[in-house]
Protein backbone atom coordinates (compact mmCIF):
# COMPACT_ATOMS: atom_id res chain seq x y z
CA UNK A 1 0.00 0.00 0.00
CA UNK A 2 1.31 3.48 -0.95
CA UNK A 3 -0.75 6.55 0.48
CA UNK A 4 0.64 10.18 -0.73
CA UNK A 5 -0.37 13.24 1.43
CA UNK A 6 0.20 16.43 0.09
CA UNK A 7 0.41 19.41 2.35
CA UNK A 8 0.61 23.21 1.57
CA UNK A 9 2.22 25.40 4.29
CA UNK A 10 -0.06 28.17 4.91
CA UNK A 11 1.66 30.05 7.97
CA UNK A 12 6.02 30.61 7.97
CA UNK A 13 7.06 27.21 8.99
CA UNK A 14 10.24 27.27 11.55
CA UNK A 15 11.21 23.03 11.48
CA UNK A 16 15.24 22.68 12.15
CA UNK A 17 17.74 20.91 10.72
CA UNK A 18 20.94 20.27 12.07
CA UNK A 19 22.03 24.05 11.44
CA UNK A 20 18.42 25.87 12.81
CA UNK A 21 20.40 29.42 12.66
CA UNK A 22 21.27 29.10 8.61
CA UNK A 23 18.32 26.64 7.26
CA UNK A 24 15.15 25.07 7.93
CA UNK A 25 15.18 21.99 7.02
CA UNK A 26 11.91 19.15 5.81
CA UNK A 27 13.43 15.74 7.42
CA UNK A 28 11.49 12.25 7.32
CA UNK A 29 12.48 11.97 10.82
CA UNK A 30 10.40 15.36 12.18
CA UNK A 31 7.18 13.97 10.15
CA UNK A 32 7.38 10.77 11.38
CA UNK A 33 7.52 11.99 15.14
CA UNK A 34 4.17 14.23 13.87
CA UNK A 35 2.48 10.92 12.51
CA UNK A 36 3.04 9.59 16.16
CA UNK A 37 1.47 12.42 17.51
CA UNK A 38 -1.54 12.19 15.76
CA UNK A 39 -1.69 8.80 15.09
CA UNK A 40 -1.95 8.69 19.18
CA UNK A 41 -4.62 11.44 19.14
CA UNK A 42 -7.28 9.44 16.61
CA UNK A 43 -6.94 6.15 17.94
CA UNK A 44 -7.21 6.69 21.60
CA UNK A 45 -11.10 7.11 21.18
CA UNK A 46 -12.19 4.06 19.16
CA UNK A 47 -9.35 1.77 20.74
CA UNK A 48 -9.96 2.94 24.01
CA UNK A 49 -6.56 2.80 26.41
CA UNK A 50 -2.95 3.59 25.55
CA UNK A 51 -2.37 0.23 26.08
CA UNK A 52 -4.38 -0.57 22.82
CA UNK A 53 -2.51 2.48 21.16
CA UNK A 54 0.89 1.64 22.09
CA UNK A 55 0.45 -2.01 20.30
CA UNK A 56 -0.91 -0.55 17.35
CA UNK A 57 2.24 1.99 17.43
CA UNK A 58 4.66 -0.10 17.52
CA UNK A 59 3.39 -2.16 15.01
CA UNK A 60 2.91 1.08 12.40
CA UNK A 61 6.08 3.27 13.62
CA UNK A 62 8.42 0.17 15.21
CA UNK A 63 9.99 0.70 18.66
CA UNK A 64 13.51 -0.96 20.00
CA UNK A 65 12.32 -4.82 19.69
CA UNK A 66 9.83 -4.24 16.94
CA UNK A 67 10.60 -3.09 12.91
CA UNK A 68 8.55 -0.41 11.80
CA UNK A 69 5.94 -1.47 8.79
CA UNK A 70 6.34 1.97 7.65
CA UNK A 71 8.55 3.52 4.71
CA UNK A 72 8.63 7.39 4.48
CA UNK A 73 10.10 9.99 2.47
CA UNK A 74 9.32 13.17 1.52
CA UNK A 75 8.55 14.96 -2.04
CA UNK A 76 9.08 18.58 -1.99
CA UNK A 77 7.54 20.11 -5.19
CA UNK A 78 7.71 23.72 -3.99
CA UNK A 79 9.53 25.19 -0.56
CA UNK A 80 11.02 28.71 -0.57
CA UNK A 81 13.86 28.87 1.95
CA UNK A 82 13.34 32.52 3.85
CA UNK A 83 16.30 34.16 5.98
CA UNK A 84 14.74 37.14 6.90
CA UNK A 85 11.00 38.54 7.57
CA UNK A 86 9.16 41.87 9.24
CA UNK A 87 6.61 41.26 11.00
CA UNK A 88 7.17 45.00 12.70
CA UNK A 89 3.99 46.50 14.31
CA UNK A 90 2.19 42.32 13.74
CA UNK A 91 1.65 42.53 17.65
CA UNK A 92 -0.31 39.26 16.81
CA UNK A 93 2.20 37.69 15.39
CA UNK A 94 5.35 39.05 17.92
CA UNK A 95 2.67 37.44 20.56
CA UNK A 96 2.43 33.86 19.31
CA UNK A 97 6.13 33.71 18.04
CA UNK A 98 7.66 34.52 21.09
CA UNK A 99 11.01 32.89 20.74
CA UNK A 100 10.93 33.24 16.85
CA UNK A 101 9.98 36.85 16.89
CA UNK A 102 11.47 39.48 18.67
CA UNK A 103 9.65 42.94 20.42
CA UNK A 104 10.85 45.23 17.31
CA UNK A 105 9.38 41.97 15.14
CA UNK A 106 12.15 40.78 13.46
CA UNK A 107 12.57 37.14 13.08
CA UNK A 108 15.31 35.27 14.88
CA UNK A 109 15.29 32.25 12.81
CA UNK A 110 15.17 31.20 8.74
CA UNK A 111 12.19 29.61 8.08
CA UNK A 112 9.72 28.04 5.28
CA UNK A 113 7.63 30.84 4.24
CA UNK A 114 3.89 30.78 3.83
CA UNK A 115 2.93 28.89 -0.03
CA UNK A 116 5.71 26.02 -0.15
CA UNK A 117 3.84 22.64 -1.21
CA UNK A 118 5.50 18.86 -0.08
CA UNK A 119 4.34 15.60 -0.31
CA UNK A 120 4.70 13.08 2.21
CA UNK A 121 5.38 9.48 0.01
CA UNK A 122 4.72 6.21 2.80
CA UNK A 123 4.68 2.97 1.84
CA UNK A 124 3.21 -0.12 4.24
CA UNK A 125 4.18 -3.49 4.56
CA UNK A 126 1.74 -6.02 2.66
CA UNK A 127 1.45 -7.71 6.18
CA UNK A 128 0.18 -4.78 7.80
CA UNK A 129 -2.83 -5.28 10.46
CA UNK A 130 -6.36 -3.92 9.38
CA UNK A 131 -6.13 -1.53 12.61
CA UNK A 132 -2.96 0.02 11.12
CA UNK A 133 -4.75 0.40 7.76
CA UNK A 134 -7.84 2.13 9.03
CA UNK A 135 -5.95 4.68 11.49
CA UNK A 136 -3.23 6.03 8.97
CA UNK A 137 -5.57 7.97 6.36
CA UNK A 138 -7.01 9.28 9.23
CA UNK A 139 -3.94 10.28 10.94
CA UNK A 140 -3.03 12.12 7.89
CA UNK A 141 -6.16 14.37 7.36
CA UNK A 142 -6.01 14.93 11.29
CA UNK A 143 -2.22 16.59 10.86
CA UNK A 144 -3.15 18.47 7.93
CA UNK A 145 -7.16 19.76 9.53
CA UNK A 146 -5.47 20.55 13.12
CA UNK A 147 -2.04 20.75 13.18
CA UNK A 148 1.47 22.17 11.91
CA UNK A 149 5.15 21.33 12.35
CA UNK A 150 7.85 23.14 13.76
CA UNK A 151 8.29 25.66 16.31
CA UNK A 152 5.11 27.58 17.77
CA UNK A 153 2.77 24.85 15.74
CA UNK A 154 0.27 24.77 18.16
CA UNK A 155 0.54 28.89 18.01
CA UNK A 156 -0.18 28.45 14.02
CA UNK A 157 2.88 28.65 13.07
CA UNK A 158 3.79 26.13 10.49
CA UNK A 159 0.19 25.54 9.64
CA UNK A 160 -0.04 22.16 7.31
CA UNK A 161 -3.08 22.04 5.28
CA UNK A 162 -3.75 18.77 3.32
CA UNK A 163 -4.49 19.53 -0.36
CA UNK A 164 -4.60 15.83 -1.59
CA UNK A 165 -4.32 11.85 -0.41
CA UNK A 166 -4.22 8.55 -2.53
CA UNK A 167 -3.91 5.31 -2.12
CA UNK A 168 -1.96 3.18 -5.01
CA UNK A 169 -2.52 6.73 -7.02
CA UNK A 170 -5.84 6.75 -6.92
CA UNK A 171 -7.43 9.81 -5.24
CA UNK A 172 -9.41 8.98 -1.77
CA UNK A 173 -10.24 12.73 -0.48
CA UNK A 174 -11.15 15.46 -2.06
CA UNK A 175 -9.70 18.98 -0.44
CA UNK A 176 -12.47 21.27 1.00
CA UNK A 177 -13.24 24.50 -1.22
CA UNK A 178 -15.38 26.47 1.89
CA UNK A 179 -15.67 26.76 5.27
CA UNK A 180 -18.98 24.13 5.20
CA UNK A 181 -16.95 21.75 3.47
CA UNK A 182 -14.21 21.81 5.80
CA UNK A 183 -16.37 21.24 8.57
CA UNK A 184 -17.94 18.68 7.00
CA UNK A 185 -14.42 16.65 6.46
CA UNK A 186 -13.59 17.55 9.93
CA UNK A 187 -17.24 15.99 11.72
CA UNK A 188 -16.61 12.92 9.23
CA UNK A 189 -13.06 12.48 10.77
CA UNK A 190 -14.13 12.90 14.11
CA UNK A 191 -17.67 10.79 13.76
CA UNK A 192 -15.27 8.31 12.35
CA UNK A 193 -13.03 7.64 15.12
CA UNK A 194 -16.20 7.16 17.59
CA UNK A 195 -15.84 10.10 20.06
CA UNK A 196 -18.36 9.77 22.52
CA UNK A 197 -20.67 12.73 23.00
CA UNK A 198 -20.95 11.88 26.44
CA UNK A 199 -19.67 13.74 29.52
CA UNK A 200 -16.89 11.47 30.63
CA UNK A 201 -15.59 12.14 34.26
CA UNK A 202 -12.11 11.65 33.41
CA UNK A 203 -9.34 13.27 31.27
CA UNK A 204 -7.46 11.29 28.74
CA UNK A 205 -4.16 10.23 30.00
CA UNK A 206 -2.94 12.40 26.88
CA UNK A 207 -3.10 14.78 24.30
CA UNK A 208 -5.66 12.74 22.56
CA UNK A 209 -9.19 13.57 21.23
CA UNK A 210 -11.80 12.86 23.29
CA UNK A 211 -15.15 13.93 24.84
CA UNK A 212 -13.64 16.83 26.23
CA UNK A 213 -12.72 17.97 22.81
CA UNK A 214 -14.02 21.06 21.54
CA UNK A 215 -13.45 22.50 17.95
CA UNK A 216 -14.91 25.94 16.31
CA UNK A 217 -13.62 27.63 13.14
CA UNK A 218 -13.16 30.92 14.95
CA UNK A 219 -12.69 33.05 11.89
CA UNK A 220 -11.95 33.50 8.06
CA UNK A 221 -9.38 36.24 6.15
CA UNK A 222 -8.34 37.09 2.95
CA UNK A 223 -4.59 36.53 3.74
CA UNK A 224 -3.04 33.47 6.23
CA UNK A 225 -0.45 35.67 8.27
CA UNK A 226 -2.78 38.66 8.55
CA UNK A 227 -5.48 35.93 9.82
CA UNK A 228 -2.94 34.25 12.13
CA UNK A 229 -2.23 37.90 13.65
CA UNK A 230 -5.80 38.16 14.55
CA UNK A 231 -5.85 35.15 16.32
CA UNK A 232 -2.63 36.81 18.36
CA UNK A 233 -3.87 39.88 19.12
CA UNK A 234 -7.36 38.58 20.70
CA UNK A 235 -5.27 35.81 22.74
CA UNK A 236 -3.39 38.99 23.41
CA UNK A 237 -5.95 41.15 24.64
CA UNK A 238 -7.85 38.14 26.66
CA UNK A 239 -4.70 37.11 28.87
CA UNK A 240 -2.54 40.10 28.86
CA UNK A 241 -2.42 42.57 31.91
CA UNK A 242 -0.46 45.47 30.01
CA UNK A 243 2.26 47.38 30.80
CA UNK A 244 2.02 50.79 32.75
CA UNK A 245 2.89 53.70 30.47
CA UNK A 246 0.56 56.10 31.95
CA UNK A 247 -2.45 53.41 32.04
CA UNK A 248 -1.60 49.37 31.92
CA UNK A 249 -1.56 49.23 28.00
CA UNK A 250 -0.78 46.61 25.39
CA UNK A 251 1.85 47.10 22.39
CA UNK A 252 -0.64 48.40 20.06
CA UNK A 253 -1.44 51.08 22.59
CA UNK A 254 -4.94 49.57 23.47
CA UNK A 255 -5.77 49.43 27.23
CA UNK A 256 -5.16 45.95 28.56
CA UNK A 257 -8.27 43.93 29.47
CA UNK A 258 -6.86 42.83 32.70
CA UNK A 259 -9.06 40.03 32.59
CA UNK A 260 -6.52 37.75 34.78
CA UNK A 261 -5.85 41.07 37.27
CA UNK A 262 -5.58 38.17 39.93
CA UNK A 263 -2.81 36.32 38.66
CA UNK A 264 -0.93 39.10 38.56
CA UNK A 265 -1.58 40.29 42.14
CA UNK A 266 -1.17 36.61 43.20
CA UNK A 267 2.29 36.76 41.88
CA UNK A 268 3.25 40.37 43.18
CA UNK A 269 2.31 39.26 46.55
CA UNK A 270 4.88 36.33 46.15
CA UNK A 271 7.24 38.73 45.25
CA UNK A 272 6.77 40.98 48.09
CA UNK A 273 5.97 38.49 50.77
CA UNK A 274 7.40 34.69 49.47
CA UNK A 275 3.86 33.33 50.65
CA UNK A 276 1.88 31.96 48.15
CA UNK A 277 -0.61 29.08 47.81
CA UNK A 278 -1.69 28.49 44.19
CA UNK A 279 -0.68 29.17 40.76
CA UNK A 280 -1.65 31.69 38.18
CA UNK A 281 -5.34 30.40 36.34
CA UNK A 282 -3.32 30.81 33.01
CA UNK A 283 -1.05 27.92 33.46
CA UNK A 284 -3.73 26.03 31.28
CA UNK A 285 -2.16 27.71 28.44
CA UNK A 286 0.64 26.01 29.35
CA UNK A 287 4.16 26.15 31.23
CA UNK A 288 6.56 27.65 31.32
CA UNK A 289 4.80 30.54 32.40
CA UNK A 290 6.62 33.45 33.58
CA UNK A 291 6.86 36.70 34.62
CA UNK A 292 8.91 40.19 34.54
CA UNK A 293 8.05 43.09 36.50
CA UNK A 294 10.13 45.53 35.21
CA UNK A 295 9.30 47.97 38.62
CA UNK A 296 10.96 45.66 40.88
CA UNK A 297 13.00 43.60 38.82
CA UNK A 298 11.37 40.65 39.69
CA UNK A 299 11.86 37.79 37.60
CA UNK A 300 9.03 34.92 38.50
CA UNK A 301 9.71 31.29 36.84
CA UNK A 302 6.52 28.85 36.59
CA UNK A 303 7.13 24.96 35.99
CA UNK A 304 6.14 21.56 36.56
CA UNK A 305 8.31 19.93 38.96
CA UNK A 306 10.63 16.68 38.26
CA UNK A 307 11.19 15.45 34.87
CA UNK A 308 7.86 17.14 33.02
CA UNK A 309 9.81 20.18 32.74
CA UNK A 310 7.28 21.97 30.18
CA UNK A 311 3.40 21.41 29.41
CA UNK A 312 2.59 22.24 26.04
CA UNK A 313 -0.82 24.07 25.02
CA UNK A 314 -3.83 22.54 24.93
CA UNK A 315 -4.75 24.76 22.43
CA UNK A 316 -3.94 24.35 18.85
CA UNK A 317 -4.43 27.21 16.39
CA UNK A 318 -4.31 26.07 12.77
CA UNK A 319 -4.63 28.10 9.95
CA UNK A 320 -6.49 26.19 6.79
CA UNK A 321 -6.37 27.00 3.02
CA UNK A 322 -9.60 26.41 1.47
CA UNK A 323 -8.83 28.30 -1.82
CA UNK A 324 -7.09 31.51 -3.35
CA UNK A 325 -7.05 34.34 -0.95
CA UNK A 326 -9.37 32.29 1.52
CA UNK A 327 -8.45 30.96 5.13
CA UNK A 328 -9.86 29.86 8.06
CA UNK A 329 -8.36 29.85 11.41
CA UNK A 330 -9.35 26.53 13.50
CA UNK A 331 -9.06 26.47 16.99
CA UNK A 332 -9.22 23.42 18.73
CA UNK A 333 -9.15 22.34 22.20
CA UNK A 334 -7.77 18.99 23.79
CA UNK A 335 -7.61 18.77 26.86
CA UNK A 336 -5.99 15.94 28.66
CA UNK A 337 -4.18 15.34 32.10
CA UNK A 338 -2.40 18.47 32.97
CA UNK A 339 0.58 16.90 34.25
CA UNK A 340 2.01 13.29 35.40
CA UNK A 341 0.90 12.70 38.93
CA UNK A 342 2.38 13.59 42.11
CA UNK A 343 3.81 16.63 40.07
CA UNK A 344 3.50 20.01 41.83
CA UNK A 345 3.95 23.72 40.29
CA UNK A 346 7.26 25.17 41.36
CA UNK A 347 6.80 28.78 41.52
CA UNK A 348 10.53 30.55 41.97
CA UNK A 349 12.33 33.77 42.39
CA UNK A 350 15.69 34.16 43.21
CA UNK A 351 14.92 36.29 46.77
CA UNK A 352 12.46 33.73 47.53
CA UNK A 353 13.87 30.65 45.99
CA UNK A 354 10.74 27.64 44.88
CA UNK A 355 7.68 26.78 46.31
CA UNK A 356 5.63 24.34 45.32
CA UNK A 357 1.72 23.80 45.29
CA UNK A 358 -0.87 21.59 43.70
CA UNK A 359 -2.18 22.42 40.03
CA UNK A 360 -5.80 22.79 39.83
CA UNK A 361 -7.01 23.08 36.15
CA UNK A 362 -10.06 24.91 34.62
CA UNK A 363 -9.85 24.32 30.58
CA UNK A 364 -13.26 26.46 30.94
CA UNK A 365 -10.75 29.48 30.92
CA UNK A 366 -9.70 28.85 27.15
CA UNK A 367 -13.26 28.18 26.41
CA UNK A 368 -14.23 31.26 27.52
CA UNK A 369 -11.15 32.85 24.80
CA UNK A 370 -13.51 31.26 22.51
CA UNK A 371 -16.82 33.21 23.46
CA UNK A 372 -15.32 36.64 22.76
CA UNK A 373 -17.36 39.17 20.76
CA UNK A 374 -14.49 38.86 17.92
CA UNK A 375 -15.55 35.13 17.55
CA UNK A 376 -19.59 35.98 17.53
CA UNK A 377 -19.13 34.41 13.79
CA UNK A 378 -17.43 31.35 14.63
CA UNK A 379 -18.92 27.59 13.60
CA UNK A 380 -18.88 24.77 16.01
CA UNK A 381 -17.23 21.64 14.65
CA UNK A 382 -17.54 19.82 17.72
CA UNK A 383 -19.31 18.60 19.72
Amino acid sequence: MRYEATYKITTPMFLAGAEQEKTPELRPPSFKGLLRFWFRAVALPKLGSWREVRKLEKELFGSTDQQSSLHLDLDIAKAENVRSADFQRKYGLIYLGYGLVNFGGKLQRPHYKGSSVFTLRLLLKNNVSEEVRFFLPLTLKALGFFGGAGARSRRGFGSLSLLSLSLDEESVWKAPTNVNELVESQKELLNTIEIKNGEESNFPDYTAFSSKTRIWVGKTGKKAIDLLNEIGLELLRYRSYGSKNGKHSLPSGEEAEQNFASDHDLIMRFCSTGKIDKHPERVVFGLPHNYYFSATRDNVQIQPTGEAGRRASPLFIHIHELGINDYAAVLSLLPAKFLPEDTKIAISTKKHGTKKVDYSIDYRIIEKFLERPAFSKKVVVWP
